[in-house]
C-alpha cells in the first residue's frame, strides 16, 4: 500500500520538472525574441541615423552648388 502512495508523489514530481522545463524553454525563446527586436530597433535607429548623414551631405551640396553658381564645386584636400 505503501508502494501505491508514492506513485502520485513521483508523477507530481515528474510533472512539475517538465513543467519547470517547459517554462524555461518558453522563457528562453521569449528572450531570444526580445533580443532580435532589440537588434531590429538598433538596425533601424542606425539606418535612421545614416540616411539623416547622407541628407544632410546632399543638402550641403546642393548649397554649394548653388552658391557658386551652378558650377561644380571642386573638393580640397
Amino acid at each position: 500500500m505503501a508502494h501505491l502512495l508514492q506513485m502520485p508523489k513521483s508523477r507530481r514530481k515528474q510533472e512539475e520538472e517538465e513543467l519547470t522545463a517547459y517554462t524555461a524553454r518558453w522563457l528562453q525563446l521569449a528572450d531570444a525574441a526580445l533580443s532580435a527586436t532589440e537588434k531590429a530597433q538598433k538596425s533601424l535607429e542606425l539606418a535612421r541615423q545614416e540616411q539623416e548623414r547622407i541628407c544632410r551631405d546632399i543638402k550641403r551640396r546642393l548649397d554649394d552648388y548653388a552658391k557658386a553658381g551652378g558650377r561644380r564645386v571642386k573638393k580640397i584636400g
